[in-house]
């Protein structure tokens, strides 16, 4: 019999813009041997005809379930069909990983003989003390460097690396792209997009003082900025990013965007991504809109030191280095040998490392093995 496969994460319903549920999503459609069920409201949408679904959540929420949501969760571990193998999809925190456990526990000692796989997603702010919530008797992290600070900070589990995924957008048209262009009077600007947040790491600041050597050096370039709000400090770091752009005289030619529908469309209409982030708190190790824009053939800098650095057809800058990052943006901008070679690469990355088909394939061999120990 195929292992029937409970994924416990958030609501695995639209809107479709946390790293966490899409991949539930991806993997969950993409299994081919194992049977896979998501939690979701009464609206599901986007999955695939074998994956079964539970109304377990109310609403989609936002980026971190409630009390009540989490309640309805434990309550569904401890009452539901229990299936062959847990799969728990979230960021390490002590409420969810206390319940998991508990919830475990209390299943076999009614006799349940399932496993439990826990994927961490997104890196924990502090590694310290991190041991202790980790329950499942595989863990997966996303990145080679995850997997090396979970075992230095005295993890003893088992953890296996598996990296994330996702689907390549689909093309937009002409018509939407020049649509986009019009809507903010870009023209036909050479667009360079810093896709991260204003608030979590320098990436934000980085990327607008890079900006004024980029806008210097490239006249037909335009610096957008898409980020949503995710925290209450988001607004007082954009605050800081727009007066600084200000000063810098270049505000003019740098569009500050908040949460964008069509993101796929907006990075096709980008050159080149600049993501010299340093601090990926909140965000899966390999942020997705990075993964779409291999998927889109456009080229990426990133900061070295980190997780990033498993893209390895991107380009590498030091953290809060603005010289550096404005370097690498510029070269790609005006260099098209160095664009094409970065895009061949990335896009040949994509394919062999980064698809939903490659990350199921991997995670229905995980399923089964752990059935057959």
């Amino acid at each position: 019999m195929p292992p029937r496969v409970l994924f416990v994460s958030k609501p695995i319903v639209p809107p479709w813009n946390d790293g966490s549920k899409n991949l539930v999503r991806d993997v969950a459609n993409g299994l081919t041997r194992a049977k896979p069920t998501v939690l979701t409201t009464r609206d599901s949408r986007d999955l695939a005809a074998h994956v079964r679904t539970e109304p377990v959540y109310e609403t989609s929420g936002r980026f971190a379930p409630g009390i009540e949501a989490n309640a309805r969760v434990l309550l569904r571990l401890l009452r539901g069909d229990a299936h062959d193998i847990w799969h728990f999809v979230f960021a390490p925190n002590a409420a969810s990983s206390y319940a998991g456990t508990f919830a475990a526990s209390a299943r076999r000692a009614m006799g349940w003989r399932g496993r439990i796989v826990q994927t961490v997603p997104s890196a924990p702010k502090d590694f310290d003390g991190v041991a202790r919530l980790l329950f499942g008797d595989v863990v997966i992290a996303l990145s080679e460097w995850t997997r090396g600070r979970l075992l230095g900070s005295g993890v003893s589990k088992e953890v296996r690396v598996i990296p994330p995924c996702a689907k390549a957008p689909p093309v937009a048209p002409e018509s939407k792209r020049r649509a986009l262009r019009d809507e903010y009077g870009w023209g036909t600007s050479d667009i360079v997009l810093y896709p991260g947040d204003y608030e979590v790491s320098s990436g934000a600041i980085t990327s607008a003082r890079a900006a004024k050597l980029v806008l210097s050096k490239v006249p037909t370039a335009r610096v957008v900025f898409a980020c949503r709000t995710k925290t209450a400090k988001a607004e007082s770091a954009k605050a800081v990013i727009d007066s600084e752009l200000r000063q810098m005289g270049i505000r003019d030619r740098v569009t500050l965007l908040g949460e964008v529908t069509d993101m796929g469309a907006l990075l096709q209409t980008a050159k080149v991504i600049a993501f010299p982030v340093d601090d990926l708190y909140g965000k899966v190790d390999l942020p997705l809109v990075l993964i779409e824009a291999l998927a889109l053939e456009v080229p990426i800098v990133v900061a070295k030191g980190g997780p990033l650095e498993e893209i390895r057809s991107a380009r590498l800058v030091a953290p809060k280095d603005p010289d550096g990052t404005a370097a690498e943006l510029v070269q790609l901008l005006v260099d098209e040998g160095s664009r094409a070679s970065c895009v061949r690469s990335g896009a040949e990355l994509y394919k062999t490392r980064f698809t939903p088909e490659i990350a199921a394939k991997s995670y229905d061999a995980l399923y089964e093995e752990l059935l057959r120990i």
